[in-house]
């Protein structure tokens, strides 16, 4: 749907933004197009019929690969959704300083949960992503090794570079990456910027040429988990206007 009047003025006064976890820049930065100053909501759906544990083992957030009870799963689901809110509110607040932005997690049906919320909150405009994954752009950072990342239970799961930059990788990666790169050690890693870090497909040693992945592509291997449905039905149900900034 087009935006109104308003939204195109960037007078949107009270707007309920859907992110997920896989294109929530995309969604924020578009987002900032229309707003100017209001109030935002960012939300994010833990969609609880969808195979969470494989899924945050895929994106390095559980650490070792095994089966996980509903009871372990749903701390992990609550703190990688509240990360993910997390720096999509700071990259909104940046670009639209203006704008109060207020963050909520929820959980269930992300159509029935989502449209529940934004109803809730009376919501003028829903702005919502097309669910692409690996639609941010990929680019290249290069460095000297300084140091290593620690999770919470001792793992590794990143790397620091000498000017700052935090690359991040899975837990379960790290042992073959610290085979092949030691700190001092320079590299190339193909990724892309997730909030303030950087998400590593591919690490690279400039001075052997040896690589190392990190994590599959997107598009490729067990990764690849075509979105797409929710924002049609969103569209369809809706009480107001809904916008899908791409």
């Amino acid at each position: 749907m087009r935006p109104s009047k308003s939204d195109e003025e960037g007078r949107v006064m009270r707007a309920f933004v859907c992110i997920d976890g896989r294109d929530w820049e995309v969604v924020v930065r578009g987002v900032a197009r229309y707003l100017r100053e209001g109030e935002a909501l960012l939300a994010h759906v833990i969609d609880e019929r969808a195979p969470r544990g494989y899924d945050l083992a895929l994106r390095g957030l559980l650490g070792r690969r095994r089966r996980q009870s509903e009871e372990e799963m749903a701390p992990v689901s609550e703190a990688a959704a509240r990360k993910v809110l997390a720096d999509a509110e700071e990259v909104l607040k940046q670009l639209c300083p203006e704008l109060t932005v207020r963050s909520m997690v929820l959980s269930g049906s992300p159509n029935e949960e989502l449209m529940n919320a934004a109803n809730f909150a009376e919501a003028q405009t829903i702005f919502i992503g097309r669910g692409t994954p690996g639609s941010r752009p990929r680019v290249t950072v290069s460095g000297t090794v300084r140091g290593w990342k620690e999770n919470r239970h001792g793992e590794r799961d990143g790397l620091y570079l000498e000017e700052g930059t935090e690359v991040r990788f899975p837990p379960h990666q790290a042992q073959e990456i610290q085979s092949h790169i030691r700190e001092g050690t320079l590299v190339e890693v193909l990724g892309t910027w997730q909030g303030q870090g950087f998400h590593a497909y591919r690490i690279t040693a400039s001075d052997s040429g040896s690589s190392i992945e990190a994590h599959k592509l997107p598009g490729e291997g067990p990764g690849k988990m075509p979105l797409g449905n929710t924002a049609r039905f969103v569209v369809e149900h809706a009480l107001c206007d809904v916008i899908l900034p791409r």
